[in-house]
């Protein structure tokens, strides 16, 4: 399968435990992209066996021709796709280090969008593309219609 860039992908998690916790609890906790991040990027290269998780430290994948692509999520906050080192209270958010590291590694997005979970949204977008898109290194959640247009 190639991955066409710009393409919304629907998928749906059928399957999925955790010991005693009910799946409602278990949906709750994977729409919140500090725990479904994990999950999802071991997810994405089952739906996608041409990418291979790396989790280096500016992509998380590479597919078999060695182009990178790097994983976010977008939840009820939106998506932030600046590096996660400019994320959080008192640091720094560098436009120009987020475009730096988009030209130096040929970035990709895949764009995970669990709002829905176990519903699942995914697109792939060329790193440029997005930033010049959402200059910002953010889409804010009221954009989602727009970037998942179909």
């Amino acid at each position: 399968m190639k991955i066409e860039l710009n393409k919304v992908y629907n998928k749906e998690i059928i399957d999925f435990s955790f010991g005693e916790l009910s799946r409602e609890e278990l949906i709750e906790l994977l729409k919140d992209g500090r725990f479904a991040s994990p999950f999802m990027e071991k997810m994405v290269t089952k739906w996608f066996p041409e990418l291979t998780n790396v989790n280096k430290k500016h992509y998380d994948h590479v597919d078999i021709e060695g182009n990178k692509v790097e994983q976010k999520g977008f939840t009820r906050n939106g998506c932030k796709f600046i590096p996660s080192n400019m994320i959080g209270v008192g640091r720094h958010k560098d436009l120009n280090k987020l475009a730096e590291g988009i030209e130096e590694h040929y970035l990709t997005y895949c764009v995970v969008d669990i709002i829905e979970f176990p519903s699942i949204k995914i697109k792939f977008v060329d790193g440029k593309k997005l930033l010049s898109e959402y200059p910002s290194g953010e889409i804010r959640p009221n954009q989602r219609e727009e970037l998942f247009n179909e």
